[in-house]
């Protein structure tokens, strides 16, 4: 049975729904090659196991470069924006759903679902939530601070990433982001 490994983070709650992204990296039986090369990633770029929000600006673009240069991330890499709508969870579910039906996978397969910073109440509901949305879900884990690991921290990048490219403020920013898209390095699921 093939097992997916799905990495969930999210930006914008503090705008109460004006926009809010959610990023999902949806990865394969090569989970632990990808573990070992964003953390390669994040020492070479210099950003270390900084979250988006810490990292100075040089650096985290640095680390998104070599993110996006690398193909092996192609179709792995998901984001949903949502405009409007303040039931983060449903977004979340909604998006996680998105990223994984993208994938077209055929035959059997398990999801393995990590979501930064989710509650163990939350847990459950997202779990069962999943399910009757059809996605069988295997292992349904919150991420707290101290477990981060660099596919969580990847997909913190992206979803800050995501959110400042459409904020419009930085240029260099945008371009990286329509390049990325252009290359299908980073994809808008619709949820």
């Amino acid at each position: 049975m093939q097992k997916l490994y799905c990495y969930v983070d999210e930006s914008g709650q503090d705008t109460k729904g004006r926009i809010f992204v959610v990023s999902v990296v949806v990865i394969g039986h090569e989970r632990d090659d990808f573990l070992q090369l964003c953390q390669r990633l994040e020492e070479a770029s210099g950003k270390h196991k900084d979250k988006w929000g810490r990292a100075k600006h040089e650096r985290r673009m640095q680390y998104l470069r070599y993110i996006f240069a690398d193909h092996r991330f192609r179709n792995s890499l998901c984001y949903s924006l949502f405009r409007g709508d303040h039931n983060f969870d449903h977004a979340t579910i909604a998006a996680i759903l998105a990223a994984v039906q993208y994938k077209k996978l055929s035959g059997h397969y398990t999801t393995f679902v990590y979501v930064d910073g989710l509650s163990k109440t939350k847990r459950h509901e997202y779990g069962v939530s999943l399910r009757r949305l059809g996605l069988p879900v295997r292992h349904l884990g919150g991420i707290a601070r101290d477990e981060s690991n660099a596919l969580t921290r990847l997909a913190d990048a992206l979803a800050g990433f995501v959110r400042d490219a459409l904020s419009g403020d930085s240029e260099e920013i945008k371009a990286l982001f329509e390049k990325a898209k252009r290359e299908e390095m980073l994809v808008e699921v619709e949820a």
